[in-house]
Order: structure tokens, then C-alpha cells, then sequence
């Protein structure tokens, strides 16, 4: 059962490494006048986590980029810290030649204190702190997102959901963009115009019916 579990956090943690990577080749093709920084949000000892935290944080951020006509993207993890408390990294980027307030006194963040700082290597970063996350004997409150990203259009989305799946299997089906997934199942868009339901599951992928693209 050990084993099983072990072998079950080294694939999860591969598949998260891989999509982080996937997302910073693709953002950092997008946001080129930007320059990366990292928020830590940290909770005061006498606040108590929420699921909604870090999406209450990210509309903040969100309503400040919207009223300066900046683009917002953004990838976030979360870390259980030694006292057992959730503890969160955020990746956001900024115009070169500005410089985001602190997010604790801006009144972003209102159940702890925050630290910002620039960061040139954020996907190392971010699996820095994904993997001590899965390997700690520590356990995350049920129910907790472990990572999560915001800021792509629905083209950039399927461009980005391209990285999810192996090169090998790109190839073979000849995937140019993937317009769905859910579970196993991957809708993806193929290089001759057609639309390709894919099964993808232990026991290998294989191909369901696939139909042109209405012109």
C-alpha cells in the first residue's frame, strides 16, 4: 500500500511539473514586457484557512490590473508550512517599469502579512514548493486545490491543454490544439481540420470517432 502511494505521488507530481512547464513556455512567448514576481501569502495564527482565500485574493488583483489596462496572469500552489498552516505562493506578472504595492497593505490579502519579490526562475520555483508539499508528512485540509492558473483565452487554453498530453502521443495523433479534457476524455482539434475524441487511461490512449470541423 506504501508503495502504491509513493508511486502514486511521483506520477502526480510529474503530471504538475509538466503542466507548470508547459504554462511558462507559453506565458513567457505572451508576456514579454512583463517581468515575473512572487507573492507569498502567509495567515496570522488566529485566521483559519478557506477554500475561497486565494480566489478572493486573486480578484483583488484582478480589479487593480483591470483599472490600469494590464494583462493579468497568474499561477499559484499551495505549501503546508511546519506549524501544520496553509501557506500559499502566487506567480503574477507586471509591466517592466512598474511595480505592484504590498498585497497586505493594499487590503488583498486580510488574513495574515505577505512578501513580494521579483523571480527570474518561477516554474523551478513553484516545484520547488509543489513537491515538498506532496512529500511532507503533513496533510492538506480536504478538499484544497493544489495549484491553480488564470489569465489565458480560450485559444491560448487549448494551446496550453497541448502540454498536458505526451509528445509521443501529439505525434501520433496529429493534435494541433485540445479544446476539451475531462478525466480521460480529450477533445482535441487535429493538423487535417478534424475533431478527435482521445481516451486516455492506464492502459494506453486510443482514438474514438473523430468528425471535420464545420467549415
Amino acid at each position: 500500500m506504501f508503495a502504491w502511494h509513493a508511486y502514486s505521488r511521483i506520477r502526480r507530481m510529474r503530471r504538475l511539473k509538466g503542466r507548470l512547464y508547459g504554462w511558462l513556455r507559453l506565458v513567457s512567448a505572451l508576456l514579454n514586457n512583463y517581468y515575473s514576481v512572487c507573492v507569498t501569502l502567509t495567515y496570522a495564527p488566529d485566521q483559519r484557512w478557506c477554500g475561497r482565500d486565494v480566489s478572493v485574493f486573486i480578484k483583488r488583483v484582478r480589479d487593480y490590473y483591470r483599472y490600469r489596462g494590464w494583462r493579468l496572469v497568474y499561477f499559484w500552489v499551495a505549501e503546508l508550512q511546519e506549524r501544520g498552516a496553509v501557506h500559499y505562493h502566487v506567480v503574477l506578472f507586471v509591466p517592466k517599469g512598474h511595480m505592484l504595492p504590498k498585497p497586505d497593505i493594499q487590503g488583498w490579502w486580510r488574513k495574515g502579512f505577505t512578501h513580494i519579490f521579483a523571480v527570474n526562475h518561477f516554474a523551478a520555483y513553484l516545484c520547488k514548493y509543489l513537491q515538498k508539499g506532496m512529500e511532507g508528512k503533513l496533510r492538506f485540509p480536504r478538499g484544497i486545490r493544489l495549484f491553480g492558473y488564470g489569465g489565458l483565452d480560450s485559444f491560448e487554453r487549448s494551446i496550453y491543454r497541448c502540454t498536458w498530453l505526451s509528445h509521443r502521443l501529439r505525434e501520433k495523433f496529429g493534435i494541433l490544439l485540445v479544446t476539451k479534457k475531462r478525466g480521460s476524455m480529450v477533445e482535441a482539434l487535429t493538423l487535417d481540420g478534424s475533431r478527435l475524441i482521445i481516451y486516455v487511461g492506464g492502459a494506453g490512449a486510443r482514438a474514438g470517432p473523430s468528425c471535420p470541423v464545420p467549415p
